[in-house]
């Protein structure tokens, strides 16, 4: 009994240790972000660069209209862009409606490699061939600022080669679950990309809003697979010593889900890829970046394991168990500071969460909609918990739409 009190002191010891660092983690980015605000980028400069928008799309001809309605609208000479439709499995007019607004229609049939990074792997090599300097991926129901391409060539002007925009959700107040993910999101891009870019540590790319220039594609030939192919490909690139910059100073807006189908759908997808990947890749990162004196590896296997805030959650609230478990036995005397402490890391995220509301924007509607969002922090994470717990290998599945 006395060594299964001492193992569960070790236990609660160390689970309060994880939870406090990346506690602190988080709030120093925060910091960063509040304090040491990069300067926008001048674009006076004239726009050199080519760029080729590239579109995955799985029976998208309900949605994709609008994505090409918003590539034709951008502030860019169009003499310097084209735009691509991958049409990937299509059993719909996807392809059909790709063609009537102008779009160059890649047709892809192939049943046994499903998924968006297949589709990839496919069609970029075709659209390099065309002579490029840049791609853009881009989701099949999403709309790019208008001056997204000039900001984008500023960047590649100054020499950066592999960028990740900023993803907004463009549906905050459909109800507490799209608002749930707004702040979510909001957090992720302003709180924790941006300073991590200006830090210089590893930011991921995110699927849509990607852009990659031409000579990075050359020496690293898309190949991801999984079902988080933006995470596993800038695994790829972080160990080639290629960081990837954030760009906030133009958004790709997309609807987040909406209900509990399509929240499963993709946050399945999501946590379920994102952790087989970190538990494969993470920690060969960090003791990669520690064997090589590369921060960026290091902070890249981190992030893999930090980055999806309900097993964040999840981590946490198991701690809090095995601290309240930790009362009746011999070491008692220890579990209250430990409980304390939790209950400061607990404080602290209610704190960084509530500041993304206040990024995000405060209206009657929305303050409303934050009495609501306990319990679905709660749904979320018990979410990530059956999605860990399934031996079901998760693989690319299209999100349901509205």
């Amino acid at each position: 009994m006395n060594l299964l009190s001492l193992s569960l002191l070790v236990f609660c010891i160390a689970s309060v240790a994880v939870a406090v660092f990346v506690c602190l983690y988080h709030l120093g980015l925060m910091a960063v972000a509040f304090f040491c605000r990069g300067k926008s980028l001048s674009r006076n400069i004239a726009p050199t660069h080519t760029f080729a928008i590239v579109i995955p799309a799985h029976d998208e001809e309900t949605t994709i209209q609008r994505t090409l309605d918003s590539c034709a609208a951008l502030d860019y000479s169009q003499e310097k862009l084209a735009v691509y439709v991958i049409a990937d499995n299509c059993t719909d007019r996807t392809a059909d409606v790709a063609r009537q607004f102008g779009a160059a229609c890649l047709v892809r049939q192939d049943e046994h490699n499903l998924g968006k990074g297949f589709a990839l792997e496919w069609a970029l090599p075709q659209v390099l061939a065309a002579g490029h300097d840049a791609i853009v991926v881009l989701d099949a129901d999403c709309t790019l600022d208008a001056n997204s391409l000039q900001v984008l060539d500023a960047y590649l002007q100054k020499g950066l080669q592999a960028l990740q925009m900023n993803n907004v959700v463009g549906n905050p107040d459909h109800n507490a679950t799209s608002y749930l993910l707004a702040i979510a999101n909001k957090l992720e891009n302003d709180w924790f990309y941006s300073p991590k870019s200006t830090l210089g540590l590893a930011v991921n790319l995110r699927g849509t809003g990607m852009v990659l220039h031409r000579s990075i594609l050359s020496r690293y030939p898309w190949k991801a697979r999984s079902a988080v192919e933006d995470a596993e490909y800038s695994y790829r690139l972080f160990r080639g010593g290629v960081g990837v910059a954030f760009v906030s100073e133009c958004s790709v807006l997309s609807d987040s889900p909406a209900d509990r189908v399509q929240l499963a759908v993709q946050r399945t997808r999501w946590i379920g890829g994102g952790w087989h990947l970190a538990c494969v890749q993470g920690v060969g990162l960090v003791l990669e970046g520690l064997s090589k004196r590369h921060g960026l590896l290091v902070d890249a296997g981190f992030t893999s394991f930090v980055l999806s805030r309900p097993l964040v959650l999840l981590q946490l609230l198991l701690t809090l168990i095995a601290c309240c478990a930790l009362l009746d036995t011999a070491y008692s005397h220890m579990a209250i500071p430990l409980l304390i402490t939790t209950s400061m890391v607990a404080t602290g995220y209610v704190f960084y969460g509530l500041t993304g509301a206040v990024l995000l924007g405060l209206t009657p509607h929305r303050i409303a909609m934050l009495f609501r969002l306990p319990p679905l922090v709660v749904r979320y994470v018990v979410m990530a918990l059956v999605v860990l717990c399934s031996s079901k290998t998760v693989s690319w599945t299209r999100t349901p739409r509205s």
